[in-house]
């Protein structure tokens, strides 16, 4: 059984119409995104990346899986899409937040 949850990284997705990209993290928020805003309702790597998302929330395939699917959507549409890498602090930024003040 594979965990269903989140993504080790997101993606940015820039779809048609909307200002700015949809930030997805997981395989629930992909399954959204293509049956709710997905500019097209039909094609193999569509029809694909949605039989992925439901397998992978039934914990028969890796939640990375689903992101690899959404991918191959996005490129059969022409839709851009990234790597969403969130802000990880150096470590010095991380010590110094701490409830004991910054080191010396």
């Amino acid at each position: 059984m594979f965990s269903t949850g989140d993504w080790t990284f997101g993606l940015e997705i820039w779809l048609p119409g909307f200002p700015l990209p949809i930030d997805v993290k997981g395989t629930a928020e992909a399954s959204a995104l293509l049956a709710d805003r997905w500019p097209v309702s039909f094609g193999p790597a569509f029809e694909r990346a949605l039989a992925v998302c439901a397998a992978v929330t039934d914990g028969l395939l890796p939640a990375d899986d689903a992101k690899l699917a959404l991918i191959d959507a996005a490129e059969e549409v022409g839709v851009p899409c990234a790597d969403r890498v969130y802000f990880v602090p150096d470590r010095d930024d991380v010590v110094d937040a701490l409830p004991l003040g910054p080191r010396h």
